[in-house]
């Protein structure tokens, strides 16, 4: 009973203090909400780069699982993502602050040497409301290329986002769809 009420005494101690509001702050700090979960072991890229690509430049390339971008909108982001052959690339953005969705989001996901390409256009819908419940934006787009794939994002919406991909094979999509899994609760 006595070791009971020293750790009642000691929790009642650190509350005065104020560490235990210190230790709620850093466990946010540490994303164990919906943006931990959007980002899971992935690295920042600061997508800074110049990589020649499409007689144009991306800023870098995003491998499977490995890495995310930060960007403020509006504004544009050029990526590659690379395949191994037919594959799904999905693009997804955390809206971190959303301020304003403004009236044109574009996706443009090319073939590798730019021999096609595929467009995703808002034409003025809110791009927020079409979120899912997490704040995450998602479209999906299937390649049949294997290569480096440009991907470009261009918004007029006033936003910070996180920007991350994911390549998916037929056979995993299928798999999700089997399953019921939609991509973040979608």
């Amino acid at each position: 009973m006595k070791k009971m009420h020293d750790f009642i005494c000691f929790f009642s101690t650190l509350r005065k203090l104020g560490v235990v509001a210190l230790i709620g702050a850093a466990m946010a700090a540490c994303n164990f909400g919906s943006e931990g979960a959007f980002i899971g072991a992935r690295l920042l890229d600061t997508c800074d780069l110049e990589i020649p690509v499409c007689n144009t430049t991306a800023g870098c390339k995003l491998t499977e699982e490995e890495s995310y971008l930060e960007r403020d909108l509006p504004g544009q982001a050029q990526l590659i993502v690379p395949t191994e052959g037919a594959a799904t690339i999905r693009v997804s953005i955390y809206w971190r602050e959303q301020l304003g969705p403004g009236a044109d989001t574009e996706i443009i996901w090319h073939e590798p040497a730019c021999v096609d390409n595929f467009r995703f256009e808002s034409q003025g819908r809110d791009i927020f409301a079409d979120s899912n419940k997490q704040g995450i934006f998602i479209q999906e787009q299937k390649v049949f290329r294997a290569g480096e794939h440009l991907i470009e994002l261009r918004s007029d919406a006033t936003a910070k986002i996180l920007l991350r991909t994911d390549v998916l094979s037929d056979s995993e999509l299928e798999q999700e769809k089997a399953q019921g899994e939609l991509p973040f609760g979608l």
